[in-house]
């Protein structure tokens, strides 16, 4: 790929560059660029979830992440198409980020410019300048793209200075005033003024995104047309269009009708590599075919709807999924230390330098296990709309209702209860009514954001991040960090994703390789004394057990969280590694608790139970609200 990519950008410089090519490497015939579209974060979760727009809210916040990653997508296809290169010169694109190689010529900074330029005048008109994009470039020759991470470097030091002066070449347009636009009122959900057309509370824009976040959750193939006038999701100022359609008899005319008016078509098939099951049919030259992994886990009900049509579960839904407590959880993960993995990671000890195929390589691994593999990982996580065998499930009543909300009916999915499992064969025979309960809301690049039943997040993060250390070779230095956050399902579902992006910068901020949950910071994996997620977790469960057994009172249970209330002095969330460290030890080293825990082990009978927890639950203690939070929310 990089070999390719390479060689577009020495023909176009030897054919426009003032200069020709010889065979040594050191003139700067390259140009690395990078882009960064900036405020993602305030953009997506900028939204309310008032009574009157509650229906369409998990449609709608996963459309608004979703086109934020075409925006990305289209900023760099524009940038290749006007600089004549080719997709293999798009080195990485994912989470709001790109690298581009390209060649170094007068001609290609100049587009560079104008591009900028206009991608951040739409910014300012469509979004109130809430986005901006950021794009650097940096001239380089043959040896240096040997040293690739020093190129990575540099580039990451022009962004961050570019962003200190967000839009300096558009200040006419952000501050003309001269247009006068008639609004009639303020959109329920993001609060933009919108000319009101019809009876409605929600603006166009978060209808569009209601509408993306529907069919691309369901889609086959995502269809992407270079084109100036577009009739799906289109991204104006880069000339680029997307549709996303399922399996159907007349996909392949409506490809051929757009081919014949758009520059190029590419057919994508999402999720699958068998990306040339449509090759057979006849089409236009400008058609082409790739496929591309998307994280677009969704749960729905598609089967109870009238005429089929797409039915999604809401997030009141999924929080009556939980067992327990109807909670719902909102999950933020992210990679630790990226920038530092780019620049150092991958150095060997024969070469200190690192080349830009590792680079490339390692980005579209990431974007893989983000994109694709996650989709695995929550396909684990579901329900039944059918079963056989109602004794090893739990019955759960949910009330939908159509898009139009008129019809309205009573449902019941079936979860697998604690403690049983299925058989293969019973497993083969429900596949066709498996109903998945994680919601992706977001996952590529490095990091993701999901929402679902909040036992089902906790276990999902735990599963997610041990895949992930497989998928990285158990690498000490690549981990993942999280935060999850607990809610009601009426909660605002904005704040509710900033909350746990706050865990999250928690979790980074205390030393990284570690989860925030339930207030708490703790390492994944116990660490000397210092007890890890994995561990706790596992008591938790054990804690479940005995209780739901009948083998351990939950009075006992909440007796432990009342020991950790009045011995352990509750600092608060703590964003800081220095001041983490010093609270565990501080925490380790406070015993007076041993005696009355002791004075109340003696109403446990169960002798096995009683030893279990008079050996571990000394041990456990200092971080003892995680497991008894989770016991708590489980029985109720």
């Amino acid at each position: 790929k990089t070999t390719a990519a390479l060689a577009v950008s020495r023909y176009l410089f030897n054919r426009d560059g003032d200069v020709k090519l010889t065979q040594k490497d050191d003139l700067n015939c390259y140009l690395a660029i990078e882009g960064d579209i900036s405020g993602i974060q305030k953009f997506i979760f900028k939204i309310s979830s008032p009574q009157e727009a509650q229906s369409g809210m998990s449609k709608r916040l996963r459309g608004r992440s979703l086109y934020l990653t075409l925006l990305c997508d289209a900023i760099a296809t524009h940038i290749a198409e006007e600089l004549e290169l080719c997709e293999a010169n798009i080195l990485f694109c994912g989470g709001g980020r790109f690298t581009i190689i390209g060649p170094n010529t007068k001609t290609a900074k100049e587009k560079l410019a104008e591009i900028k330029s206009k991608l951040n005048k739409f910014f300012i008109d469509e979004f109130n300048a809430e986005l901006y994009l950021a794009l650097v470039s940096i001239e380089c020759c043959g040896d240096d793209l040997a040293k690739f991470g020093q190129i990575t470097r540099k580039l990451s030091n022009k962004l961050n200075e570019d962003k200190k002066h967000k839009f300096s070449d558009n200040l006419d347009d952000v501050f003309n005033f001269d247009e006068e636009i008639k609004y009639d009122d303020l959109c329920s959900v993001c609060g933009t003024p919108y000319p009101k057309k019809e009876d409605s509370v929600v603006c166009k824009t978060c209808k569009n995104h209601e509408k993306l976040g529907q069919n691309a959750a369901n889609a086959d193939y995502m269809i992407k047309c270079i084109t100036d006038k577009g009739e799906g999701y289109f991204i104006e100022p880069a000339n680029v269009d997307y549709h996303f359609l399922n399996k159907s008899r007349d996909i392949a005319d409506k490809i051929n009708s757009w081919s014949k008016t758009c520059k190029k078509v590419e057919v994508i098939k999402l999720n699958d590599t068998n990306f040339l099951d449509l090759a057979n049919h006849e089409f236009e030259s400008n058609v082409s075919f790739s496929f591309s992994f998307m994280g677009n886990t969704v749960p729905n009900l598609g089967r109870f709807a009238d005429n089929h049509k797409y039915m999604p579960l809401y997030f009141e839904h999924l929080a009556k999924i939980s067992n327990g407590a109807n909670k719902l959880g909102v999950l933020k993960m992210d990679v630790d230390n990226l920038g530092l993995i780019f620049s150092e990671g991958l150095k060997e000890s024969y070469d200190e330098n690192l080349g830009i195929s590792r680079v490339s390589a390692l980005s579209s691994q990431l974007d893989m296990f983000f994109s694709g593999f996650v989709n695995n990982i929550a396909s684990e996580f579901k329900v039944y709309s059918k079963v056989f065998d109602e004794d090893k499930f739990d019955k759960k009543e949910l009330e939908i209702q159509n898009d139009n909300e008129e019809i309205k009916e009573s449902v019941f999915v079936y979860k697998l209860k604690y403690g049983c499992e299925l058989s293969d064969d019973e497993a083969d025979k429900l596949k066709d009514y498996e109903i998945p309960t994680i919601h992706i809301n977001y996952s590529g690049g490095d990091d993701l954001l999901v929402l679902g039943p909040y036992d089902d997040i906790i276990k999902f993060a735990q599963e997610l991040r041990n895949t992930f250390k497989i998928w990285t070779a158990s690498n000490p230095s690549i981990n993942l960090s999280g935060g999850i956050n607990i809610v009601s399902p009426k909660f605002p579902i904005g704040k509710a994703a900033i909350t746990s992006e706050e865990y999250l910068d928690a979790a980074k901020s205390c030393g990284r390789d570690k989860i925030t949950l339930f207030g708490e910071v703790v390492n994944w994996d116990t660490k000397d004394l210092f007890k890890g997620f994995d561990e706790l977790f596992d008591f938790a469960v054990k804690l479940e057990d005995y209780c739901t057994n009948n083998r351990l009172s939950k009075g006992i249970v909440y007796s432990m969280l009342h020991l950790w209330q009045n011995n352990y002095k509750n600092l608060g969330l703590l964003s800081n590694e220095n001041k983490w460290d010093e609270d565990v030890h501080r925490r380790l080293s406070i015993k007076r608790f041993v005696p009355l825990f002791k004075y109340k082990l003696r109403l446990v009978k169960d002798k096995e139970v009683f030893e279990d927890l008079n050996k571990k639950g000394l041990k456990f203690m200092p971080w003892i609200k995680i497991p008894v939070s989770w016991v708590s929310l489980r029985m109720r």
